[in-house]
């Protein structure tokens, strides 16, 4: 009988207990579907002493804009590494607040680009895959002036 007690209350104490909380990542970098909506320079390096060459590049580059696109599903429109055709892409934070443009999926699938900065107009970005990441080096946009 005793036994009988002590797994009721147990199991009475085991109605109580709240579920863990998720842990929700804050994201690294904080930019929107809405602001990469637009007309962007684009330009690439690798090596971190070329990147104020590199801004002046992507700069110039607005005389023929990279254009993203809004997204018929709440993404936006861009294209993924090697296409030839812009496809519809979200932004996406993991687990360690890392953020992510690419397909519908998990953040930081080989198809996708991370967002190392956003700030004042001007986003770098470096693709997830190794062999992709070496071809196109680290990306920077530069948002191109409203005429």
């Amino acid at each position: 009988m005793g036994l009988l007690v002590s797994c009721a209350a147990l199991l009475a104490g085991c109605g109580t207990s709240s579920a863990p909380t998720p842990v929700v990542a804050t994201p690294t970098v904080a930019v929107t579907s809405e602001e990469l909506v637009g007309k962007w320079g684009l330009a690439s390096y690798r090596e971190e002493t070329d990147k104020v060459r590199t801004e002046a590049a992507a700069k110039a580059a607005c005389t023929n804009p990279y254009v993203i696109g809004k997204g018929a599903q709440g993404g936006v429109t861009m294209h993924l590494a090697d296409q030839a055709t812009p496809q519809e892409v979200y932004l996406k934070t993991a687990s360690d607040g890392g953020v992510y443009i690419g397909p519908q999926g998990k953040p930081g699938e080989r198809a996708d680009r991370q967002i190392l900065s956003y700030d004042k107009g001007v986003m770098v970005t470096r693709w997830v895959d190794p062999g992709v990441a070496k071809r196109y080096g680290t990306m920077m946009f530069v948002r191109c002036a409203v005429a």
